[in-house]
């Protein structure tokens, strides 16, 4: 018999904690939220230092003349690695691509025949040499007088530090979030304390004053002078 009693005494005990813990957890639960959301952001412009030329030229040959167009070419881009060299690139510096030959067709031929060929062949070089390459890519008598056709013509600019830049600029965006939640808290006599979550936004490298931005992120090349933009969603608990 007390055996009876003393198991109904235990649970009567377990059911008044169970019900006192769920009480202060419902309770706690039902509180608002002690945490800011605040969005940081982060901008810093800076300078390319690896410029990237990518070219193409051409000939044209007639349709029985294919051997006599490929050696054209061939002396076309011996002619530009030349003209390079001269000018303080190194042929480490320079890639050739391979030659390709497209059929032309003419609206005056039947039968769909094609009149002859579209010979061309890429290449491109890299430099920390800025102001060379670009003097020489926007120079294109340079190339007239040596008899090489450009078909194409296109300067790239890249950052070799762009790593470290990322981190400072997630720091400056982590302080700027900082900032926004401190005026907050402030404003209802609360602090702010220690950082709940953090969520870092992709990386939007543009031209200067641009408006443009991705879901997935921008990298322009086409500027030598870029600004790059970051945001963090940041969540901070309050006291």
């Amino acid at each position: 018999m007390k055996n009876r009693f003393g198991g109904f005494v235990i649970l009567g005990v377990s059911l008044i904690l169970s019900s006192v813990c769920f009480g202060i957890f419902f309770y706690q639960s039902r509180m608002p939220e002690k945490t800011i959301r605040v969005v940081g952001a982060a901008t810093q412009r800076f300078d390319s230092d690896i410029i990237k030329w990518r070219i193409t030229i051409f000939r044209n040959a007639g349709l029985n003349n294919l051997k006599e167009g490929y050696s054209r070419i061939k002396d076309d881009m011996r002619s530009f690695v030349a003209l390079m060299r001269e000018n303080g690139i190194g042929a480490k510096d320079i890639t050739v691509q391979p030659v390709n030959a497209n059929p032309v067709y003419s609206q005056y031929e039947k039968g769909g025949n094609p009149s002859g060929y579209s010979i061309i062949q890429s290449a491109y070089l890299i430099s920390r040499d800025l102001n060379k390459v670009e003097a020489l890519a926007l120079n294109p008598s340079l190339l007239a007088d040596r008899g090489i056709m450009l078909q194409s013509s296109n300067l790239e600019y890249y950052f070799s530090k762009l790593s470290t830049v990322k981190k400072e600029m997630l720091a400056a965006a982590t302080l700027d979030a900082r900032k926004r939640a401190t005026e907050i808290a402030k404003s209802s006599g609360s602090r702010i304390a220690k950082i709940e979550s953090a969520r870092v936004g992709v990386f939007q490298i543009t031209e200067p004053y641009s408006t443009e931005i991705s879901d997935y992120g921008i990298y322009n090349t086409a500027t030598r002078q870029k600004d790059i933009t970051v945001t963090i969603n940041v969540v901070f608990d309050i006291k």
